[in-house]
């Protein structure tokens, strides 16, 4: 028994949706063709390979580089700087200070 993996991307509605198959051959019978085991169809390369239970990292990446697919590069997320923690009690008594006294305006 050997199992045939197949992937391929159709159009539906202006959304491209990955299907990814799942096929079982067994060499043994003679003329005999694949038998589809598993189907798994998504937007998401990645969840149809999961609902076609294709979980071997390399035959994933031999699918992705049969449809052309680039993983996508870490996303750089910009913090703003965040405010320096103060010790000083003054500096703390003041903010607390106009924080109430803000408060009382409203």
């Amino acid at each position: 028994m050997e199992n045939i993996y197949n992937a391929y991307t159709r159009e539906i509605n202006g959304k491209t949706f990955y299907f990814v198959k799942k096929l079982i051959f067994y060499p043994e019978v003679k003329d005999g063709s694949p038998i589809l085991d598993r189907l798994g169809m998504h937007t998401n390369f990645h969840k149809a390979c999961h609902i076609a239970e294709v979980h071997d990292d390399q035959v994933v990446n031999r699918l992705m580089n049969e449809l052309h697919i680039i993983t996508e590069s870490a996303r750089v997320i910009h913090l703003q700087k965040a405010k320096a923690v103060t010790h000083s009690l003054l500096k703390n008594t003041q903010h607390a200070l106009l924080k109430l006294k803000l408060a009382s305006f409203s």
